[in-house]
């Protein structure tokens, strides 16, 4: 047996990607948090105790957002600070806040259907979190390109929980089409947690353009994000493996699957597949919306260790499928014997859930590390 000598540079690459695995596992932790502090009344302190001061903050009838700063650096040149800009939404709250009006949230969460992200990009996004978003949007504008960005943001970082990542998702979008921001220079990432895809190629459109704009049409996009003009790194959700939420609205949601094995549920998807082509919303391999972005699909192991596997080709529709697909009777058999066993869903969405996850894997891969 060949052994292959290891080189220097053999060593280093090694060492940048275990430095980068950490770095990204960090960073996850901390927008967990920052995400699960929407939630909090000490919402100033908890920013403190991680080095954030906050900039803004506001309630809508649904809501909460807010705009915390923190030091990332120091540029010699211009002796000024480096300065990343964190932007986070809160997930739906159902309990006695009185910030919320739980009837237009409820509302809001059933607008299912999609509209139109931005005019003349063939990308639907679900129509609640659309208006939800709109509401607030143009007062944080300036916070994401205009006077109150100064010199020193250098990065701009979105992310939530549940509802609050899929604004987060819609915030990014704009914050490219709208406010024509310079995604790659400013560095904007998306980090969301049990969030519910949002957004949709419309093969509707694209095929409309194709046959009307023949000379300029520029093809397919690969994907909802590569036609808003974003990589598919720029975002990456979160989502443990028992949690139903991200499901929502995606081919993998357990009620489409029910419905896809149901005769009058899959003759009527059949139907329209031969009737209107396969390409498009609620087939046999599409519900309303698409996963986007590099899924980080985790699981909790029998000692509570967490275990982490990342799927980076939104392409990989097999293996999405693999890790996402649920049908209702894997969580509701054996419900007779452990009534728990049907609120695991449920429980495993809390926002507190996804810092303990995260925060365990960056202090479990810091040890790795210095054990080695």
């Amino acid at each position: 047996m060949t052994f292959q000598n290891r080189t220097k540079d053999d060593d280093d690459d090694d060492d940048d990607d275990e430095n980068n695995k950490n770095e990204e596992y960090s960073k996850a932790a901390l927008t967990a948090r920052l995400s699960n502090y929407c939630y909090k009344n000490n919402l100033k302190e908890l920013l403190e105790s991680d080095g954030y001061s906050l900039v803004y903050e506001k309630y809508t009838s649904v809501t909460r957002v807010y705009i915390a700063d923190r030091k990332i650096g120091f540029d010699e040149m211009k002796k000024e600070d480096i300065v990343e800009r964190t932007i986070v939404a809160r997930g739906a709250v159902w309990g006695d806040d009185q910030n919320v009006d739980r009837i237009r949230l409820s509302n809001q969460i059933s607008k299912v259907w999609p509209t139109q992200v931005h005019p003349d990009v063939p990308v639907g996004c679900h129509t609640g979190v659309y208006e939800m978003t709109e509401e607030f949007f143009n007062e944080i504008t300036p916070y994401i390109k205009g006077p109150d960005v100064g010199e020193e943001v250098k990065k701009l970082t979105f992310c939530g929980h549940s509802l609050g990542g899929s604004i987060a998702m819609i915030l990014a979008a704009w914050t490219k089409l709208r406010l024509d921001v310079d995604c790659v220079k400013m560095k904007v990432n998306v980090h969301t947690y049990g969030s519910p895809n949002v957004l949709a190629l419309d093969m509707s459109l694209l095929n409309k353009m194709e046959k009307e704009e023949k000379e300029t049409f520029r093809g397919y996009p690969k994907s909802a994000l590569d036609a808003i003009g974003l990589e598919e790194s720029t975002l990456r959700a979160h989502v443990l493996s028992n949690d139903i939420v991200p499901r929502m609205w995606l081919s993998h949601d357990p009620v489409f699957n029910t419905l896809k094995s149901n005769e009058w549920g899959a003759n009527l998807l059949k139907w329209k597949e031969e009737t209107f082509g396969r390409r498009g919303m609620l087939t046999m391999d599409r519900f309303l919306y698409e996963v986007s972005g590099y899924l980080i699909f985790l699981e909790l192991g029998n000692d509570n260790a967490a275990k982490r596997a990342v799927v980076k080709e939104t392409a990989n529709l097999e293996t999405h499928l693999e890790r996402l697909t649920w049908q209702l009777e894997d969580f509701t058999s054996g419900a007779q014997n452990n009534p728990l066993r049907a609120l695991a869903p449920a429980l495993e969405h809390n926002s507190q859930n996804y810092v303990d996850v995260m925060q365990y894997l960056a202090v479990n891969a810091l040890l790795v590390k210095r054990k080695q």
